[in-house]
């Protein structure tokens, strides 16, 4: 019998038990769909943290966990513990070896969205892999460099240092209202509306409780950044001059300077240097301070992502269990209807098929069941995953589009040739079917 009459039959034969083959699919479908899901969504998280933390190749920060600071910097996530002295930021600006520094100022937010304070070497010198450089969807990046920030924070430790009152600084931004711009992520201007001329508020707030808002520091956006699926996207940043004149973000009284607690320290800075013999000098002598710390967002990535594994490998075994039992179910349910279809084989035989020609017409069946139970699976794990990559999107800063792969998509002969092997007890039933006895005895 040729292949195509063959297939014919098996999905005639199954549609004639048509419940009991939509419920096997299901099951199949069911353990299919968790399987890839679980391999999709940790894969493309994975990739977007991968892609988020070459960013830069150091984080500079307060001492304490390498881990933490990465998250808090590269990812927006928890606080920050402290400040590093600015004195750092100007040291390694003018150390060898280092190609660019970008001081980092956080703990504002406007709807949000994290609102952080930077130089403009975030736009000109940062690019993103796969990508290059920032490139803007609208408007412009403000102008404040390395050296307004040098000037403007000597004016102001000698302001505060000075003894003067906190009621006596000249002015939020000290006679440069210019300052007080923002350009914004692509993910900000989508789910907000803001856009090029319009005005956002920061607050001092980082949980999410609706903190105060800063109309002294009201800024007006000069642009939007393309989208670069990195938690950029959900930021808003704006000059760290107009950060340092925030209510709030001044020293006080007992405020002491330098150190973890500096209220004109910064609370990280983002370093790209030479690779080799640089890269390891800079990164052994920041961790050899005591009011500082370095850290490699690949290597603490990369560190995160074994520890998930394990999680992630427990949660497939458990998804490849219920995969394997849903076979055993097709096995089950075939072989159970194995007795009512004794007749049904026999006339086939009469006829003069062959042994054979039965075995493969039940192995087609267990087989097509099994297909379309792994592509339904896959759909149920692209709708899955899509709906879980909206919350971790969400939670996690990172954009994520997340839908089943190629090493996803191998489950599907996998599944198929897995089910077609469950058939063999019921196929081998049929195939020993004595076509004469079961017609006699019908008679």
């Amino acid at each position: 019998m040729r292949a195509g009459r063959l297939l014919w039959l098996a999905r005639r034969n199954l549609r004639r038990r048509l419940l009991s083959t939509s419920l096997t699919t299901l099951s199949v479908a069911l353990g299919v769909g968790l399987f890839a899901a679980l391999g999709a969504l940790r894969r493309t998280v994975e990739e977007g943290f991968q892609r988020s933390a070459q960013i830069c190749d150091t984080v500079v920060g307060p001492r304490g966990s390498a881990l933490d600071l990465v998250l808090t910097t590269l990812y927006h996530l928890g606080t920050s513990s402290g400040n590093v002295p600015f004195s750092l930021y100007e040291e390694l600006h003018e150390t060898p070896g280092v190609r660019w520094a970008v001081p980092l100022a956080q703990g504002d937010t406007w709807r949000g969205y994290r609102v952080l304070g930077v130089t403009d070497t975030l736009f000109r010198d940062v690019e993103i892999p796969g990508l290059g450089p920032l490139a803007f969807a609208a408007g412009e990046a403000w102008s404040f460099g390395h050296e307004d920030l040098s000037a403007f924070h000597r004016r102001l430790a000698e302001h505060f240092q000075g003894g003067r009152p906190e009621e006596e600084e000249a002015g939020p931004v000290a006679g440069r209202p210019e300052w007080l711009a923002g350009v914004i992520g692509s993910e900000v201007a989508a789910r907000t509306g803001l856009g090029v001329g319009d005005v956002f508020v920061p607050a001092h707030d980082l949980a999410g409780a609706g903190g105060e808002a800063h109309e002294e520091a009201a800024c007006r956006v000069t642009g939007v950044l393309e989208p670069t699926g990195t938690p950029l996207d959900r930021a808003l940043f704006i000059p760290l001059g107009a950060f340092y004149s925030i209510a709030g973000h001044q020293p006080r009284e007992d405020s002491s300077f330098g150190g973890a607690r500096d209220p004109l320290g910064l609370s990280a800075i983002l370093l790209r240097t030479q690779p080799g013999f640089y890269q390891i000098s800079i990164w052994r002598r920041i961790n050899d301070r005591q009011d500082a710390m370095a850290a490699r967002p690949v290597d603490e990535v990369r560190k995160l992502f074994q520890v998930v594994g394990s999680v992630d490998q427990a949660l497939r075994l458990v998804a490849a269990l219920v995969v394997a039992v849903a076979l055993v179910g097709v096995m089950v349910a075939l072989y159970n209807a194995m007795g009512a279809r004794r007749r049904e084989f026999a006339v086939l035989r009469a006829l003069g098929a062959r042994r054979r020609t039965v075995l493969a017409l039940v192995l087609a069946e267990s087989g097509t069941i099994s297909l379309a139970g792994g592509f339904l699976g896959l759909i149920l794990a692209g709708a899955a995953a899509l709906a879980a990559g909206g919350y971790v999107e969400e939670a996690l800063g990172l954009p994520l589009r997340v839908w089943p792969g190629a090493a996803e998509l191998l489950l599907l002969p996998a599944v198929g040739l897995s089910g077609a092997l469950a058939g063999l007890v019921p196929a081998w039933t049929a195939y020993r079917t004595e076509a004469a006895r079961h017609l006699g005895s019908h008679a």
